[in-house]
């Protein structure tokens, strides 16, 4: 699915097909490297990265089917690897058995040199696994919050008219702030010695001092924020198991990498992936994993015998010598 002249030099299925999680629900991912035309070559005018996907209304999930392709530039590729991205590191050591066709043999020498760009840093791992955990596990619970005081402000909006200030309505504020830990009633330093209490709802903060439509607007733009996803998990208790699994994947993913130095898939977890997924493990028991999980990416990271930094000399190499034969070859 690369143009103009573009040659890819590996295809491969990812996502859920590739880690053993997929369900009738899971749409189909392939990622790709390529090498570009020796005309973008020249002009200086390689694309980094290509990414065709079905259009999709913001939040929206993908559906049963959908085709989502990535492909990036060997030399993109490479400084993924170097950067210690998941995605780059996956389409690393994906078996031959998922490769969608033949590979060029450029990658072949990615393969081989690609192991000496992997290192023990594990910051990339451990953020992402932190962020599915936090950031997802819980934006249902966000959500809710946000409805919830976009309702209130609503109502005392008819009640009181759109100029009454927030701090006519302190009292209703502070007991919707007990009933949620994402809603809060927080003194803020406005200038050296004055503070000003502010409502404070996944986040994002009003003054008591304004006006209730203009907190209200603010609620209405947090709830739009919310998409498909984040609606979903809030009727489904708050959790997204989908998210959660990531979160599980990629933290074993970590640590088998640092210990091994390699990945295998299908992922030898998959069964526990896909109970996850699916929401039949109890939230708190995959939270409690995730914590340990983090602490094991640290651990394994630090005892790693994988290398501290990546060998780019490697990868320079390699991309002057492929993208010169790229060029030559376009001129026989």
């Amino acid at each position: 699915m690369t143009a103009g002249g573009a040659k890819p030099i590996v295809e491969v299925r990812s996502g859920a097909h590739l880690y053993g999680t997929a369900t009738p629900a899971s749409d189909f991912d392939t990622k790709s490297v390529f090498l570009p035309a020796a005309r973008d070559i020249l002009l200086q005018q390689v694309r980094a990265s290509i990414v065709d996907s079905r259009d999709r209304a913001p939040g929206e999930r993908s559906a049963p089917g959908d085709l989502d392709f990535e492909a990036h530039s060997l030399h993109r590729f490479l400084n993924l690897l170097a950067a210690g991205q998941p995605l780059a590191i996956e389409v690393l050591f994906t078996p031959d058995a998922f490769m969608l066709s033949a590979p060029d043999r450029v990658w072949r020498e990615v393969q081989a040199i690609g192991p000496s760009l992997i290192t023990r840093r594990a910051g990339v791992f451990a953020r992402y696994c932190r962020k599915q955990a936090e950031h997802y596990g819980v934006k249902g619970e966000r959500a809710a919050a946000a409805r919830t005081v976009l309702g209130s402000l609503t109502a005392a909006e008819a009640a009181h008219g759109p100029q009454v200030r927030l701090e006519a309505i302190a009292a209703e504020l502070e007991a919707l702030a007990t009933a949620s830990p994402h809603i809060a009633i927080v003194d803020v330093e406005v200038q050296e010695h004055r503070t000003v209490r502010h409502l404070e709802v996944s986040g994002r903060k009003a003054p008591f001092t304004a006006t209730v439509r203009a907190a209200r607007e603010m609620a209405e733009r947090l709830v739009a924020g919310y998409g498909a996803r984040a609606l979903e998990a809030e009727r489904r208790s708050g959790v997204d198991w989908k998210a959660l699994s990531h979160a599980v994947r990629v933290g074993r993913e970590a640590v088998e990498l640092f210990t091994t130095g390699r990945l295998r898939f299908p992922l030898a977890s998959a069964p526990r992936l896909l109970d996850i997924k699916l929401g039949r493990v109890p939230y708190a028991e995959v939270v409690g994993e995730i914590e340990r999980l983090l602490g094991e990416v640290e651990q394994s990271a630090a005892t790693s015998t994988l290398p501290d930094e990546p060998d780019l000399m490697a990868a320079e190499a390699l991309v002057i010598r492929a993208y010169r034969d790229q060029v030559l070859e376009s001129l026989e």
